[in-house]
């Protein structure tokens, strides 16, 4: 049987301030990460495809499939509050079709977003990591993908490098920062962080 400090205190609606508040920001947040990632993804039309090194693999061109995927992940946003599982779930699923069909290295705010919020504002702490390592997992396939036909040995290990450790920073480092903004949101209402729900 659940107690009730046991329970996620993710703001809902119902809330009263608490639940505007939240409400807000979250509409802020949405808008914005869809509006830096339209514009990247509008920029790519067109451009040239990405190759830092002789043999990179070329990224697929932007189409339609890429704004389907942008519009899924941005707008999974907005069903945090509701379904704040499912809606991490969904952007990092966005996220992963995203980096596995191919195209270049990007759509990953919405993911960051919802896996930072997830666990800023109580949600399950298990469902942000996991989502955090399958967006991980998908963008190490994409540089696999990128450096399959790199001869040089040097060269193929930087790029792993390089591409790994930012891809780690994007989607771990959001869950850390989340988790001392959940302690200490905790600690300021006379709540120990242990009371909250692990899972």
């Amino acid at each position: 049987m659940t107690r009730a400090h046991d329970r996620p205190t993710f703001p809902r609606a119902g809330d009263q301030d608490t639940s505007r508040r939240s409400a807000r920001v979250l509409v802020v947040v949405a808008v914005v990460v869809a509006v830096l990632e339209l514009g990247a993804t509008i920029g790519s039309v067109g451009g040239e495809p990405f190759a830092p090194v002789e043999g990179w693999t070329p990224t697929r061109a932007t189409d339609l499939w890429a704004f389907a995927l942008l519009v899924v992940g941005c707008g999974a946003l907005f069903g945090l509050r509701r379904s704040p599982s499912l809606a991490t779930a969904v952007a990092a699923v966005a996220y992963g079709a995203f980096m596995l069909l191919g195209y270049e290295f990007g759509m990953s705010l919405p993911a960051m977003a919802a896996v930072f919020l997830l666990v800023a504002w109580g949600g399950s702490r298990t469902v942000a990591v996991v989502a955090a390592m399958a967006c991980l997992a998908s963008t190490l396939l994409w540089v696999n993908t990128r450096a399959e036909g790199v001869a040089d040995p040097g060269v193929s290990m930087l790029i792993w490098v390089a591409f790994g450790t930012v891809a780690a920073v994007f989607f771990y480092a959001p869950i850390l920062v989340a988790e001392i903004v959940r302690t200490r949101r905790l600690l300021t209402r006379g709540a120990p962080a242990s009371q909250e729900s692990a899972s």
